[in-house]
């Protein structure tokens, strides 16, 4: 039995050829993984008539605050910040490192799309974007100062997902 194209599936519309775009305007497709420890977020972005955005995001770790009791000394946070420096330095091309208000540290990269869109595409860009963090993830598990974080919201205006 084949089945009508198009065809709405959760937040995607299907086509014909099994290309995938958002259903609504405002009901943008996401998921997410874990690598590493770290939930990666996927979100597909400003969907329009000639394509979408995936924003692509994790939060590396935690500057540890001055206020903690087991880090009453700077030493830390300046190696830290330090730390952050270099690595916004070293970013891929259309990568962004924010320091959100909580001292999380997130790191986000945005790819254009043509919609539809495969699964395929979809993850074959999660897959570039989990084998590009693997190095900085390296260098913070060397201990700069930055401590890891539960999973949780990566920031305000998305619920369980990042600024996008």
């Amino acid at each position: 039995m084949l089945l009508a194209a198009p065809l709405k599936l959760g937040p995607f519309i299907v086509d014909a050829e099994g290309g995938l775009a958002p259903s609504t305007p405002d009901r943008f497709p996401s998921f997410r993984i874990a690598w590493r420890g770290h939930a990666v977020r996927a979100r597909l972005t400003a969907a329009t008539e000639q394509g979408g955005v995936l924003a692509l995001g994790t939060v590396l770790g935690r500057v540890r605050s001055t206020g903690a009791p087991e880090a009453p000394e700077t030493l830390p946070r300046r190696i830290a910040f330090a730390a952050m420096r270099a690595l916004r330095g070293s970013l891929p091309p259309g990568w962004t490192l924010a320091l959100l208000p909580d001292h999380r540290i997130l790191a986000e990269a945005r790819q254009c799309l043509v919609l539809p869109t495969s699964a395929e595409t979809l993850l074959t860009e999660l897959t570039v974007f989990v084998m590009r963090l693997e190095p900085y993830l390296e260098l913070l598990a060397e201990g700069v100062g930055i401590e890891p974080v539960a999973d949780g919201p990566a920031a305000p205006g998305m619920p369980n997902t990042w600024p996008g």
